[in-house]
Formats: structure tokens, sequence, C-alpha cells
């Protein structure tokens, strides 16, 4: 909830994922926001910074995860 009261929009600015995961899709927003804010998203989730091609990589693999197998 605290990016989202701070002024950060689902799925446009943040991506979030099952298993306590967060994936900051708009980092200058993200690093605009009060040091204090930054802070407590940092103490939340653990903090991995990817290339655009491992952030596909992954999320690839968390939509096969929720995929439903008939």
């Amino acid at each position: 909830m605290l990016p989202i009261t701070s002024g950060m929009e689902p799925f446009s600015d943040f991506m979030p994922y099952p298993g306590c995961r967060i994936v900051i899709l708009n980092s200058e927003k993200f690093e605009s926001l009060p040091e204090s804010v930054q802070a407590v998203v940092q103490q939340a989730f653990d903090i991995k910074e990817s290339t655009g091609k491992e952030a596909q990589r992954i999320n690839d693999a968390l939509l096969q995860e929720l995929v439903v197998q008939e």
C-alpha cells in the first residue's frame, strides 16, 4: 500500500508479484519519493537490480508458474 499512497500507480510504476516480490517499473518516480518511503520499501522487499532482458526472463518464468495446466 505504501507505494500507492505515495503516488505510484500499480502496473505502470510498479508490479506486485506473489511471494512478497515487487518490480519497480518507473525507477525515476521511485527515486523521487521521500527517502523515508524508499527506505521502508527497501526494508520490506529484497532489492535486486536487473537489466531489461533479465527482468523479462524473470517475468516469463513467473508467468509460467501462474499458468494453469489442464
